[in-house]
């Protein structure tokens, strides 16, 4: 890339596959994101630039870290535990790295009470068990 040294950080779509599994356990999530934090350590280094996930997120349904990218409003099944779990991973595997900036999270609704819940499978973590463990890591300390 031509234009590297001209940006302060390089923006990464973070929908990296990251498990097989229905529901994987947050260790299995975190394993899944070694070959990935591999690839950006490497391209942090040679660029000398941090890393921001222009967008990062997981559906609350079976298998979401299998194609995290996936939207297919036909799928109707539920899995709290797994977003939950893939969420804690990435926070746990990147969000204190060196080369990591921090990252925007998809997908956030301004009508906060009207949107997500319980039986809501897409990728809004609000009014979900997931919405805790995001407030904890966007914390000030």
């Amino acid at each position: 890339m031509p234009f590297w040294k001209q940006l302060d950080y390089i923006g990464i779509d973070a929908y990296f596959p990251i498990s097989e599994k229905e529901t994987p356990t947050v260790e299995e999530a975190k394993s899944g994101w070694k070959r990935w934090k591999e690839e950006m350590v490497s391209i942090s280094t040679e660029t000398n630039k941090k890393i921001i996930f222009t967008e990062f997120g997981y559906r609350s349904m079976n298998h979401a870290g299998k194609e995290p990218w996936e939207s297919d409003h036909t799928i109707t099944h539920l899995n709290m535990e797994a977003q939950s779990n893939l969420t804690t991973a990435l926070f746990e595997e990147v969000w204190n790295e060196e080369w990591f900036a921090g990252g925007y999270l998809w997908k956030w609704f301004i009508k906060h009470k009207e949107v997500g819940g319980l039986e809501d499978n897409q990728f809004t973590p609000q009014n979900k068990p997931v919405e805790n463990i995001i407030k904890a890591h966007y914390k000030i300390n």
